[in-house]
């Protein structure tokens, strides 16, 4: 018996989404059709305040995913450290996560590679929370996003805003011990 003798009639064939393009924000993916993916946009664009090198992002890949929720969100934040200035700043902001199943990121300073754990999460909406309180204590705007970004149209800061988050980022190096 075949399956479709198994399965029971329907009044209406189900529509052919091959062509339909997928949403950013929840790619099924065919290994596990019920996983919920995520992709994560880098806009390379971005003001990325003082913590992050611009040549570094600029080498990025356009996004990240699709993937599950918790494997974008690593690479993102892994991304984040990697073009870090300096490794220790980036790494010092992130939230360490407890309980539950983990996923690591890693820095390296002071001759040392650090390693913090992210908790594993299956929810788009944290990973982009978590991604835009990330981007607030580095001083960075909309770098990153679940939707495509226009990567001709620089972000710009009025001189007053720039010198406003250069002066946090100031303290935050004497907190650390860091020169700028």
């Amino acid at each position: 018996m075949t399956p479709l003798a198994i399965s029971p009639p329907r009044s209406t064939p189900e529509p052919d989404i091959s062509s339909i393009p997928q949403d950013a924000a929840t790619v099924p993916n065919s290994d596990t059709p019920q996983a919920l993916t995520v992709c994560i946009y880098v806009n390379k664009q971005a003001n990325l305040g003082p913590y992050l090198d611009r040549k570094k992002v600029q080498q990025l890949p356009e996004h990240f995913g699709p993937e599950r929720p918790s494997a974008a969100l690593q690479q993102a934040v892994q991304a984040c450290i990697d073009c870090a200035f300096q490794q220790k700043v980036v790494f010092s902001l992130i939230r360490q996560g407890y309980g539950g199943e983990m996923v690591s990121v890693s820095a390296s300073f002071e001759g040392k590679q650090h390693l913090q754990s992210l908790l594993v999460v299956n929810s788009i909406g944290y990973v982009l929370r978590f991604l835009k309180k990330l981007c607030r204590s580095l001083l960075c705007d909309n770098l990153f996003s679940n939707q495509p970004f226009q990567q001709h149209s620089a972000a710009t800061e009025s001189p007053d805003g720039y010198e406003k988050r250069r002066m946090e980022a100031g303290r935050l190096f004497d907190h650390l011990g860091l020169k700028m």
